[in-house]
């Protein structure tokens, strides 16, 4: 669970809360389940999140109470392509561009594979870099 302080404030006080134990751990199963599905498909996969550096997908289980999925899947290119951000380019330059036009490439494999697996997948309105 994550611990967050804003002048002895806690997530509760800010209106912010977390799945029971019961729900988390369902959602957990469900992101376990997700990953096996994307590496029997080939792809990289694992339980994490997008600070992970590492390519390949992140499978992100979700602990906030309004949150509508049971996890979130992230594309990572390689670190080289994050690092190649141009901060003096408005559009953050070729390899920025790269990156986004590959990650929606990936999403609509990964949205495929899962649905053919069975899962319900969205792409997130909040992070277009989310499914």
């Amino acid at each position: 669970m994550i611990t967050i302080n804003f002048d002895g404030m806690t997530p509760e006080d800010l209106g912010i809360k977390h799945v029971t134990a019961e729900v988390a751990e369902a959602r957990s199963r469900v992101a376990s389940q997700v990953c096996d599905e994307l590496r029997k498909a080939g792809l990289p996969a694992c339980l994490g999140t997008i600070d992970d550096p590492s390519p390949g997908a992140k499978i992100e289980v979700e602990l906030l109470e309004d949150h509508p999925a049971a996890a979130s899947v992230y594309w990572q290119c390689d670190p080289s392509v994050h690092s190649a951000y141009d901060m003096s380019r408005p559009d953050g330059g070729p390899a920025f561009q790269y990156f986004i036009k590959t990650a929606g490439h990936v999403q609509t494999a990964v949205m495929g594979i899962l649905r053919s697996a069975g899962f319900t997948v969205e792409r997130d309105d909040m992070d277009p870099l989310a499914l």
